[in-house]
């Protein structure tokens, strides 16, 4: 009944602010709409010079808990995204993403879903689906990692813009119950062998109560599932016939030879953060990590884990959702490490969800109400973000320093500090 009660609660609450928003709307100029072309609602367009690309990847094993999940982003031939604007990923990638979200804000059901489909139904990516890989060359890789009630869709800002300066980003789907929603495809008993959708819904737990070991469980899932990524993307680059069991129409052998995957990075947001520690520690493959806003609870007493982490490593944090005792078992992982650069970022005046696509789909009454309103504006949040990952991925790759990104960086050094308090 509690459960009930607060889901209702919360329901009339949204459903009020919807209806005072409503009285408005005839009144404003469409133009005032920010992300908005041809009648769709989008997160931003990537800021570099490739327009980027999408598909899905999901490849099967001999035991279930093989294989992985994950949409990759990529530099595509086209030209202008928005002549394919009519080809553009929607951010629901299915309809069950709608049910799964609703158990995510614990919303009753009938009413949970048709908030969350008038919200982000008409909600697109500025990215192309199965568009043809530019192959003029080799691109660097990032496997990224989501965080808690997260999918491969919800950090799309991200990781377009980061494709769109030359970047191949494989953003994984855990299978780990921490996604809003995600599936796997099972062959159909007593059938002719036919591929059916067997879906994982999030699996909801009391945040930093009794739940250790079952994060416990998650990490060592999310962790098997950033190494059969990269072991993915190595057959793919060497031209090895994958068996995608997604029917795609791209076709996978676009790849091959188009990766340089001699410095793997792995970056990842919140539980996606522990999870990359936890693999840059198991997998000495990855060479450089990018933590953004690192949820560090599921690893406080893994004391010994930062000494296992030998590669350089760049934090990124929002300002408010950092604690005290998240800042004390992150510093683990950047003191004694004169032998690679560790750094610490905080954005001023910034929120968890910064980092999310979430501020960008929504206008500012419901930003409040989700914990997505933040007092940096939510687009120098994600330009200062993105900039100085770019920056940090070109000293460590050895690429020339785009003198934009620096300059951009410094004109709003107001916005952020570097270090631990």
């Amino acid at each position: 009944m509690r459960i009930a009660f607060t889901s209702f609660a919360r329901v009339r609450q949204f459903a009020s602010v919807v209806a005072v928003e409503n009285l408005s709307v005839k009144n404003r100029n469409i133009m005032e709409l920010p992300h908005s072309h041809d009648g769709k609602k989008h997160v931003p367009i990537p800021s570099g010079k490739y327009v980027v690309g999408c598909t899905d990847i999901m490849i099967g094993g001999p035991n279930k808990e093989d294989g992985c999940f994950l949409r990759m982003y990529y530099p595509s031939q086209i030209k202008d995204t928005y002549e394919h604007s009519s080809r553009w990923a929607s951010w629901l990638p299915h309809q069950k993403y709608v049910e799964g979200y609703t158990i995510v804000l614990g919303m009753i059901p009938f009413f949970g879903k048709k908030l969350i489909s008038w919200a982000f139904g008409n909600s697109y990516i500025p990215v192309v689906v199965d568009a043809e890989l530019c192959n003029e060359q080799r691109f660097p890789v990032i496997v990224f990692s989501h965080g808690l009630t997260a999918c491969r869709t919800a950090y799309s800002t991200f990781c377009s813009d980061i494709s769109s300066h030359g970047f191949i980003v494989a953003a994984i789907e855990h299978r780990d119950g921490s996604a809003c929603m995600t599936y796997s495809l099972e062959t159909e008993q007593n059938s002719k062998g036919g591929l059916v959708e067997s879906w994982i819904p999030y699996v909801p737990m009391q945040f930093e109560k009794d739940d250790m070991p079952f994060r416990q469980e998650q990490l060592q899932i999310r962790t098997r599932e950033c190494s059969q990524t990269l072991d993915l993307l190595l057959k793919l680059n060497d031209g090895v016939d994958i068996k995608h069991v997604l029917q795609s129409t791209v076709d996978l052998g676009m790849f091959k030879g188009v990766m340089d995957l001699s410095i793997p990075v792995i970056a990842g947001h919140s539980f996606g953060s522990a999870t990359l520690l936890r693999t840059l520690a198991a997998d000495k493959r990855f060479k450089i990590g990018m933590a953004m806003d690192a949820w560090m609870w599921p690893l406080k007493d893994e004391i010994e884990l930062a000494q296992s982490v030998e590669q350089p490593l760049l934090f990124i944090n929002m300002e408010a959702f950092q604690t005290a005792p998240n800042l004390k078992a992150m510093k683990r992982f950047t003191v004694d490490a004169d032998h690679t650069e560790r750094r610490v970022v905080t954005l001023k005046g910034s929120v968890h969800k910064n980092q999310v696509d979430l501020p960008f789909l929504l206008p500012l009454y419901l930003r409040r109400l989700t914990g997505s309103h933040s007092v940096i504006d939510p687009v120098l949040a994600m330009e200062l973000n993105n900039r100085i990952t770019l920056l940090y991925l070109s000293k460590h790759l050895g690429h020339p320093v785009d003198e934009d990104h620096s300059k951009l960086v410094e004109k709003h050094a107001e916005w952020y500090y570097e270090g631990i308090p």
